[in-house]
């Protein structure tokens, strides 16, 4: 069974829903599902705790590159 069946399947599962209670659990599962992948979206500057040093001579140029240089 693949995948583009059980998405069918779900659909059509779900089209013949009636029962209130069921469609708001539904609906509360798709909320916390929408908020996790929010919080898995990359955020600007998260990382800042990362680093914890960086050498003096980060920003010096490297031997390796003389031959690139004019």
């Amino acid at each position: 069974m693949n995948i583009d069946t059980i998405k069918v399947e779900l659909i059509d599962w779900i089209a013949q829903l009636n029962d209130q209670h069921s469609i708001g659990k539904l609906l509360h599962l798709k909320k916390q599902l929408n908020v996790k992948k929010a919080s898995q979206t990359k955020i600007f500057g998260s990382g800042k705790h990362l680093i914890n040093s960086i050498s003096d001579d980060f920003n010096e140029p490297t031997d390796l590159f003389n031959d690139y240089q004019k």
